[in-house]
């Protein structure tokens, strides 16, 4: 994972002194910790932390559920021993005084996304595994999530009337997912996928990243990331042609395209949170926030048309993948 575009290189210091526990306990330098992503999360690279080779942190925002953690470092164990790669654990999850968590994982590299077809062949193989009885999955509920998410954002970014009308919008597409007559028996699905959650490893190839949304769920719900990029994004069809083929799935078309439709509408949702969020960090994500917003107020009404021209300022890093048409 390369550095993120536009991010602080420096910790806030709440985040230092969780981190330079964290290493204490473990035994681990972080010294020269430079930041890779700072989202929900941060995530930090140790580039002394043993002597021999780099480390990743993930710092934890304050209140996360320490059983949640755990399950995701032993269902990182789980898809390795599985066929899937993702970063190996190192130790146990630490907790701080100040009861922050912060996990350590081996340094898959710099390396950007994963191609589409790359990633159908990850997640076919994820689908495809028996269900893990043993990590006692969750199962996936979007809209909870996105409606906890929600409450998080200050009043600056999402005054009281758009946090009513959001909040009645992802209500309502939650009940539609609740009720949907899903095809298939659930399976275990990564839950978060975006270009941030994969890489290509220079060392060990595809790879998923971020499992903190593991859970079980339709494989629909998975499928639904690279068909987004396209409506959402105006990304490059043939990468969704290249996804469906290496798949041997059209999500789109499954339903007669009823299932989609549900699926769509979680994900415009969900990229309306995720730009005001990034906006509640970041002024210029503000355009961003208020066009993603018009698009999903459009959505409802059944006028608006895909392709909907969203963009991402991590430009450069979502490029691979055609979440943004190369100028």
């Amino acid at each position: 994972m390369s550095p993120a575009v536009g991010a602080s290189r420096a910790l806030d210091p709440a985040g230092e002194a969780a981190l330079a526990e964290a290493a204490g306990i473990i035994g681990f330098d972080p010294a020269g910790a430079v930041v890779l992503q700072h989202r929900q999360h941060t995530v930090v690279r140790l580039p002394r932390a043993t002597g021999r080779a780099f480390v990743v942190a993930k710092i934890y925002k304050p209140g996360e559920d320490n059983s949640a953690v755990q399950r995701q470092t032993t269902a990182a164990h789980w898809l390795r021993d599985n066929g899937v790669m993702t970063a190996r654990p190192l130790g146990a999850p630490a907790v701080t005084r100040q009861g922050r968590l912060v996990t350590f994982s081996e340094d898959l590299g710099d390396g950007g996304p994963v191609s589409s077809a790359d990633l159908a062949h990850l997640l076919s193989t994820l689908h495809s595994l028996p269900v893990p009885e043993h990590l006692r999955l969750p199962v996936l509920d979007p809209a909870r999530q996105l409606l906890t998410r929600i409450a998080a954002l200050p009043r600056r970014v999402l005054a009281p009337a758009d946090r009513h009308w959001l909040c009645g919008q992802v209500t309502a597409a939650g009940h539609q997912w609740s009720t949907h007559l899903w095809p298939g028996d659930p399976v275990a699905v990564h839950g978060d996928l975006n270009t941030f959650n994969t890489m290509q490893s220079p060392g060990y190839g595809p790879a998923l990243l971020d499992l903190e949304s593991l859970s079980l769920g339709p494989a629909l719900y998975d499928l639904a990331f690279i068909a987004w990029t396209r409506d959402g994004f105006a990304a490059d069809p043939r990468e969704y042609e290249n996804f469906r083929t290496a798949y041997g799935l059209d999500v789109t078309t499954v339903q007669h395209g009823a299932a989609y439709r549900v699926l769509a509408r979680l994900r415009a949702a969900c990229g309306v949170v995720i730009a005001l969020e990034a906006a509640s960090h970041d002024p210029a994500w503000v355009p961003e926030a208020a066009h993603r917003t018009a698009c999903l107020r459009r959505q409802g009404t059944g006028l608006a048309a895909y392709p909907w021209e969203w963009n991402s300022r991590e430009a450069p890093v979502m490029r691979r993948l055609g979440e943004v048409r190369s100028k």
